[in-house]
């Protein structure tokens, strides 16, 4: 990816980042809990920093995550504590450098919205590579703009979303999956505002 992310949009303000994600902290834990009861081996891609990862490493899953944002990732290195499995790499989530079926599920938490479409799909194709054929992406992300709670929250994040949020809630995730060759499994959302959407292979 592009020196934008690790050095652009991202990297600006990774304190107001952990502000801003104080907010939807609830949300997150109760995205971790969908994960199930099963312990996971899980990669959580453009992690930032380490918020979704250390929920689902407080789940007792083994958490990897990764991003390209070296400012972000040593904000994320202070949620390592003993008792966890979890840990964080530098790494680009279109090119990861693990091998295929590494893992057991792949998380992109509040991420997709802010990625070009055609970095999405790489993503997502290197997301397919790297989980199991038995195993799922987990997307937590804005849901589209049908309803209320939605409306509501889109009024606020066009504030500060990067150029590439708008596209993204109207087009509500439907031709990233076609395109990378996956399929809604299980989807529900927050007061309509937030989608947790379970995804696996065609």
């Amino acid at each position: 990816m592009s020196k934008y992310f690790n050095q652009g949009w991202f990297g600006r303000h990774p304190i107001m980042y952990d502000f801003a994600g104080f907010f939807i902290s609830p949300i997150r834990k109760f995205a971790a809990k969908k994960m199930g009861l099963e312990k996971l081996k899980i990669i959580d891609i453009a992690t930032g920093t380490g918020a979704h990862a250390y929920q689902l490493a407080k789940q007792k899953h083994n958490v990897i995550g990764i991003d390209l944002d070296k400012k972000m990732l040593e904000k994320a290195s202070k949620k390592i504590i003993p008792d966890l499995k979890l840990k964080f790499n530098y790494a680009d989530g279109t090119n990861t450098n693990f091998p295929d079926s590494e893992f057991d599920a792949a998380t992109i938490s509040f991420a997709m919205h802010d990625i070009p479409y055609d970095i999405g799909i790489k993503i997502l194709n290197e997301a397919k590579r790297i989980v199991k054929n038995t195993g799922f992406i987990f997307i937590v992300d804005y849901n589209n703009l049908s309803g209320i709670g939605s409306k509501i929250l889109h009024f606020f994040a066009r504030l500060y979303e990067s150029p590439n949020y708008e596209p993204f809630v109207r087009d509500n995730l439907s031709s990233y999956l076609k395109n990378a060759g996956l399929e809604i499994e299980d989807k529900s959302t927050f007061l309509g505002a937030v989608q947790f959407v379970k995804v696996r292979s065609m």
